[in-house]
């Protein structure tokens, strides 16, 4: 492993966490400091602090010691002589004072500076500072001088012959260096990893997505009436990538606690993240859950055994896409390494079952942190220290199933969504491809802190196809398509089929694609897609498209009855777009008002019980939206049509018989309706 033990306990609380502590350094630009004014007293003072692990406090003091020393003495000629200390003849204050601040930057993962004092700490004596070679060379590693390093490390495996976790590390560290050779070579180009400034301007990382278009966030807050720094969540719009208007999450809080790293469940409406608090350099960190209400979010509380354990630390909570199961890292009793991804099933009201290891497979004698899972891909992400790696934490992928706890070998993300520096808290975006896009955090791209890191997936899908007469199968030239994203209904483009009724385009980053395809005197048609695929370009060969003569119904000349409703239209779930099915209904709806011209008809949009009231309300609305506008299209006057949203109120059959889900009730409940409002 390539942190000793100490390094792992800081420095996980650090991404484990959070960077509160991070950033209260990073904010706060000056220290006002109390030591004695003379040099010896600098260096007291600086040994305590780092004793207690506030190493931030510590560099302060070591500088001030370094910079007294060069006014008063030679740095050579080091004015104090201290008791003698192991492997040391005499304690050079100067040396202690110089690996001092190595240490320290390393600890708050400034690898910049860590290398600056490392390499001068080199020219000491071996035997005092056995293990500096090996830091040296991690810091050079981090800092992306990766041939440097593999000579540092190699000369210090070389050397050092000490059975302990150094020279462990040092074997971890060359493969590591191996790896990232491999990576070089290939020169992937497969992928953007672009840096994302969040609203709140400080350090902004583990993103999660709490609804279709929000996001939420860990970042710091200045408690001005306490006068510190804490991690809270924040809530941000999500469009295309880029953030909207961002907000707190108000919860009940307390000084000193933290609060980061969210996970959802029932639309929104329940919450799950992590909290925690640091005592006398001790952190200690747990799972806690709130659930939203009209008056805001109910006071958050532990979740219980077997979630959260005495003794040991929780944290990282993500809740898979059913629903079904609560992921989250521990250092609990009976684990693999010290952080663990452990998982658990949830019943229908959130709370956790039991809790279960994800195995020997994912966890090693590292620390596996951040899960997360892919659905479609049945695929379990993670940060790992302990697999081979580009050093750091790497994200990890590994497809299983959790029901068996059976995983295969974890394979690496690879550059560029790994760097040399610690890589976490991955989740994607696609729902249908893995890799496609998503979000990660990373302190790549400076010397303290995580910041949030938007993935995108460099490919091309070409995609080719016909067009033809649904009855005689010949092709069909000049037909109009409109292709659509139908996540949010963006038009990608269009364009018209050729005199051999054939079509092609090229398409980015689109896992799904809707095409309608209108021509005069046919019913349009909308066909959607599904595309899986791998970085790269990719060539998909739609099925034919076949439109269908308009042939309208005449209506009865003695008279008609539309008082009661009737169905216009059906639809997917969660789905506002027609479908085939629709266009007979709506055509011979156009024609009947086209001979009536006094009619004026009610259009009623209705949904399955699925969802909240608001949410099923708007959905309820689009599809009404949808059969309008192609009335309106047919010719209709728009002042003839009544649009109405009744959402979930008004089943046609009951979805639940005997408490068991009836999905041909939802199918049937998923329409549109008309009827006539005057005559």
């Amino acid at each position: 492993m390539h942190k000793n033990s100490r390094h792992l306990v800081n420095r996980k609380t650090f991404l484990l966490l959070g960077n509160a502590t991070a950033i209260l350094f990073f904010l706060v630009c000056t220290l006002v400091v109390t030591a004695q004014n003379d040099s010896p007293g600098y260096y007291t003072k600086g040994e305590a602090l780092f004793k207690q692990k506030k190493y931030y406090e510590a560099i302060q003091y070591y500088e001030k010691y370094l910079n007294t020393e060069i006014k008063t003495t030679p740095r050579s000629q080091p004015f104090a002589v201290k008791k003698k200390a192991p492997g040391k003849s005499n304690l050079n204050i100067h040396n202690e004072v110089v690996y001092g601040l190595a240490e320290s930057y390393r600890m708050i993962n400034n690898y910049t500076l860590a290398e600056k004092w490392y390499k001068e700490a080199m020219s000491f004596s071996r035997k005092a500072y056995p293990a500096c070679p090996y830091w040296y060379g991690v810091s050079l590693r981090a800092n992306q001088k990766y041939e440097e390093a593999f000579n540092a490390i190699t000369a210090f495996r070389e050397s050092y012959t000490k059975m302990d976790e150094l020279l462990v590390g040092a074997d971890k560290e060359l493969e590591n260096l191996k790896f990232i050779r491999e990576q070089l070579l290939e020169e992937k180009d497969g992928f953007f990893v672009e840096r994302k400034q969040m609203p709140v301007n400080t350090s902004s990382y583990a993103l999660s997505v709490s609804q279709t278009d929000r996001v939420v966030y860990t970042a710091v807050h200045e408690d001005k009436t306490n006068d510190l720094y804490v991690a809270r969540l924040y809530e941000a719009g999500l469009q295309d990538g880029a953030t909207g208007k961002t907000k707190m999450i108000e919860l009940d809080e307390a000084p000193g606690i933290h609060n980061g790293m969210a996970a959802f469940l029932k639309e929104g409406k329940k919450i799950f993240f992590t909290r925690w608090m640091v005592n006398s350099g001790v952190t200690t960190s747990a799972i806690y859950s709130s659930d939203k209400t009209d008056t805001g979010w109910t006071k958050p509380v532990p979740l219980p055994e077997p979630v959260n354990m005495e003794g040991s630390n929780s944290g990282q909570p993500f809740i898979t896409a059913d629903g079904k199961y609560l992921l989250f890292s521990s250092d609990r009793e009976g684990g693999i390494g010290k952080y663990d991804v452990w998982y658990t099933p949830l019943d229908t009201n959130g709370n956790a079952l039991l809790v279960a290891n994800a195995g020997n497979i994912v966890n090693t004698a590292g620390d596996e942190v951040s899960p997360s899972y892919h659905y479609t891909s049945r695929s379990l992400l993670f940060s790992s220290n302990g697999h081979v790696g580009m050093g750091g934490y790497d994200i990890f992928s590994a497809k299983g199933d959790f029901q068996l706890s059976n995983w295969d070998k974890p394979v690496n993300a690879g550059k560029p969504i790994n760097s040399s520096k610690d890589d976490l808290y991955f989740i994607s975006t696609d729902e249908d491809n893995l890799w496609n896009t998503g979000w990660l955090s990373s302190d790549r791209a400076t010397d303290c802190c995580l910041e949030l890191f938007a993935v995108r997936q460099d490919n091309a899908q070409y995609v080719s196809g016909s067009v033809t007469d649904c009855n005689s199968r010949q092709p069909l030239p000049g037909v109009a398509l409109t292709i659509k994203d139908p996540k949010g209904g963006k038009v990608l483009l269009r364009q018209q089929t050729g005199s051999d009724g054939y079509y092609s385009f090229e398409l980015k980053n689109t896992s799904r694609f809707e095409i309608t395809a209108e021509k005069d005197g046919y019913n349009p048609a909308i066909e959607s897609y599904k595309v899986y695929f791998d970085a790269g370009t990719d060539s998909v060969n739609n099925n034919n498209i076949c439109l269908s003569l308009i042939t309208p119904p005449v209506a009865n000349a003695g008279g008609y009855d539309l008082s009661e409703s009737a169905t216009l239209a059906k639809f997917s779930f969660n789905q506002s777009a027609l479908g085939n099915s629709s266009f007979y209904e709506l055509d011979s709806l156009a024609a009947l008002m086209h001979q009536f011209p006094s009619v004026t008809i009610e259009v009623g949009g209705y949904t399955d019980g699925r969802g909240s009231e608001a949410y099923n309300l708007k959905l309820a609305q689009k599809r009404v939206d949808a059969c309008i506008r192609y009335l309106v299209k047919k010719g209709i006057r728009k002042n003839r049509l009544v649009g109405k949203a009744y959402g979930e109120c008004c089943p046609l059959e009951a979805e639940k018989i005997n408490g068991r889900d009836n999905p041909m009730a939802r199918e049937k409940n998923r329409r549109v309706e008309y009827r006539e409002v005057k005559k």
